[in-house]
């Protein structure tokens, strides 16, 4: 690989591990319409930006740890949930023709974005973060930690609920290399009432875990370039630490819109690079 393609990837991982770890994903998002854009076929392109994501994960985790933000027993909770279909989607991922694929994640990025657009400046989760241990409903687990700046975060939500979206969450991460950030986070602070922080910064200790596995079985079927996940991964570890940095010193409502606008102009261009031009 010549000096400047070795740059060039290392270059780009630093700016998804930045980007990745403000908004909570593993940066699949970005690192999957790129190598499909270089040639590479779609379950290499998944597998190998799973490589790149869970180096940027652990990265992610071990900066937000530091901040306390990170929920560690739900994140465990809903990683156990997810590391069945992170195995599932690397075996359907065998059986997906490329322009499938790639029509396929561009459809469930642009729902994600139109979602993710539509996020206030003020946490949606208030009124839960205030609850009393009465209020909680039951069969609902109740999280009440504060974190490195003082912040008293309470809220809770129906753990099997939460079991069956990271099991989903988990087998489209796997199948199309992105993380499962890009799920994971929106149905984190909509459906089970985490404060948006606290949301990013547990997420990227699921996409570790998730991407641990999803890697394995990628791994195991031979989807892999190494040398670029490698380098990828390389400057991803750095750019996670000045994105978790950066995302505690950013409001929720343009953290989340700059991430929609984002993955909403990415998923375009992967559709009509699969359709139109065809």
């Amino acid at each position: 690989m010549p000096w400047y393609e070795v740059v060039g990837f290392i270059a780009f991982g630093f700016f998804v591990g930045t980007y990745g770890s403000m908004v909570g994903v593993g940066g699949g998002f970005l690192i999957v319409p790129l190598l499909l854009f270089l040639g590479v076929p779609a379950r290499q392109a998944a597998g190998t930006s799973l490589v790149a994501v869970l180096l940027n994960g652990v990265s992610s985790t071990l900066s937000y740890l530091r901040q306390k933000r990170v929920d560690i027993k739900s994140g465990l909770i809903f990683s156990a949930a997810g590391i069945p279909g992170a195995l599932l989607g690397a075996y359907v991922d065998q059986h997906v023709p490329h322009r499938v694929f790639t029509v396929l994640f561009g459809l469930l990025l642009i729902a994600v974005s139109f979602r993710a657009f539509l996020t206030r400046d003020e946490e949606p989760e208030i009124p839960n973060v205030r609850a009393t241990a009465a209020d909680t409903p039951e069969n609902h687990t109740t999280r009440d930690f504060v974190d490195a700046m003082g912040v008293h975060h309470r809220y809770h939500y129906h753990p099997w609920a939460a079991v069956a979206v990271s099991a989903a969450t988990g087998f489209l991460a796997s199948m199309f290399g992105i993380g499962g950030g890009t799920v994971q986070v929106p149905a984190m602070v909509y459906l089970f009432g985490f404060p948006t922080h606290v949301a990013v910064a547990t997420s990227q200790l699921i996409i570790f875990v998730t991407a641990v596995f999803g890697s394995a079985s990628h791994a195991y079927y031979g989807d892999i370039l190494w040398l670029q996940a490698l380098l990828l991964g390389l400057g991803a570890i750095g750019g996670a630490q000045l994105g978790a940095s950066l995302a505690s010193r950013m409001r929720p409502g343009p953290l989340m819109r700059w991430f929609s606008a984002a993955i909403a102009f990415t998923a375009l261009y992967l559709i009509y690079n699969s359709t139109l031009k065809h």
